[in-house]
């Protein structure tokens, strides 16, 4: 019995801190592995030595890459390609292209394409989250406010004056109130749900409503994360000498039900004797964005489309981050707008009514 319930709580803690095996580890796994094949080491004896170090020489097991180290060479040495060992520790992407790097023999190159594909990654989550985090903050002060216009500012006026007769600004706040008393809580807890079921369903939603809406935030900054990373998969498998085919079959297959529409339909006009950019035009999703598409066309017509797509790709990451960066500042000047729109209407409409209610005691 005892026995059993320290196996369950070994097995709870190597599931925490599996969880804990997040992109810092990834990138330090992945650079402490270059380190080691470029020097001469074996795979198997890479891994032994890497999660030996962050072990502590066994210290520590259940260091997160460790952990990883550790499964990974159990599987690699019962006949296990890497590829298939890091399935249940890396991402469907990075998985492709340890896969495309086994397949050509250069490993030391696939490792270092999936530092730069979590860089890149890391880069525009982190952009993503400071340009929210300040227009949210400035969007609850906003809510805020209304609650207060509406349970204390409004009643307060009402109480010295008519609301039916109030005209202009004061009207508007009495509007504002009536509506906040009636559907504000309704209003914020819709659009609140809206926001996460929008989130949450980002991996999954697909069909030509998608489309449209990939306009819009969260699901263009979806797109936008997804497709600098897409171009960025590619141009390593075809540098590594697989086919458009074969790699879009790679990068399909754990691929969540959005992108993998988005592959489906680039495989398929590939398969029909398109160049990939061609492919991806006439599925169109605009995926991975319409002017992208564009060159693609372009550059899949010419010589070493390998080469061209990875720079491109790259080059792509930069206008992706700073399209970002753009709509960072957009949003944070609506915000701005908004909220001080909100108090000036506040301080106008206050001002008005007192200088009505003091006109009218004056008579």
């Amino acid at each position: 019995m005892l026995a059993s319930l320290l196996d369950g709580f070994g097995a709870l803690a190597d599931a925490w801190c599996r969880g804990k095996f997040r992109t810092k580890e990834k990138i330090q796994f992945y650079e402490s592995m270059v380190a080691l094949l470029e020097n001469g080491v074996t795979l198997n004896e890479a891994l032994k030595e890497v999660g030996d170090v962050y072990s502590s020489q066994g210290k520590h097991p259940r260091h997160p890459i460790a952990l990883a180290c550790s499964a990974m060479a159990l599987s690699v040495q019962n006949g296990k390609k890497l590829a298939d060992a890091c399935q249940a520790w890396m991402s469907y992407q990075e998985v492709a292209i340890i896969a495309a790097g086994e397949r050509s023999g250069n490993l030391l190159q696939a490792f270092s394409d999936c530092v730069r594909i979590l860089e890149a990654q890391q880069k525009i989550l982190s952009l993503v989250l400071s340009s929210s985090l300040y227009p949210a903050l400035l969007w609850s002060l906003m809510a805020y406010l209304l609650q207060v216009i509406a349970t204390k500012m409004v009643p307060a006026l009402a109480r010295r004056s008519d609301p039916e007769s109030w005209t202009g600004a004061p009207a508007l706040l009495y509007c504002i109130a009536n509506y906040v008393d009636q559907w504000g809580l309704v209003t914020l807890i819709s659009g609140v749900l809206l926001l996460i079921l929008a989130i949450l369903t980002l991996p999954y939603f697909c069909g030509p409503l998608r489309v449209v809406l990939e306009r819009l935030p969260p699901w263009s900054i979806y797109k936008t994360l997804h497709g600098s990373t897409f171009l960025l998969n590619i141009s390593v498998m075809l540098r590594a000498n697989i086919n458009q085919v074969e790699a879009l079959d790679i990068l399909k297959l754990n691929a969540k039900p959005w992108l993998r529409e988005r592959l489906v339909a680039a495989r398929y006009g590939v398969r029909m004797g398109k160049n990939f950019g061609e492919a991806l035009q006439l599925a169109g999703h605009g995926f991975p964005d319409p002017q992208a598409v564009q060159f693609l066309c372009v550059l899949a017509t010419r010589k070493g489309f390998s080469e061209a797509i990875q720079r491109f790709s790259q080059r792509w990451l930069e206008n992706s981050l700073k399209h970002m960066e753009r709509y960072s500042k957009s949003l944070l000047i609506i915000s701005s707008v908004a909220i001080g729109s909100l108090m000036v209407l506040v301080l106008v409409g206050t001002y008005s009514l007192q200088s009505d209610i003091t006109s009218a005691l004056q008579r």
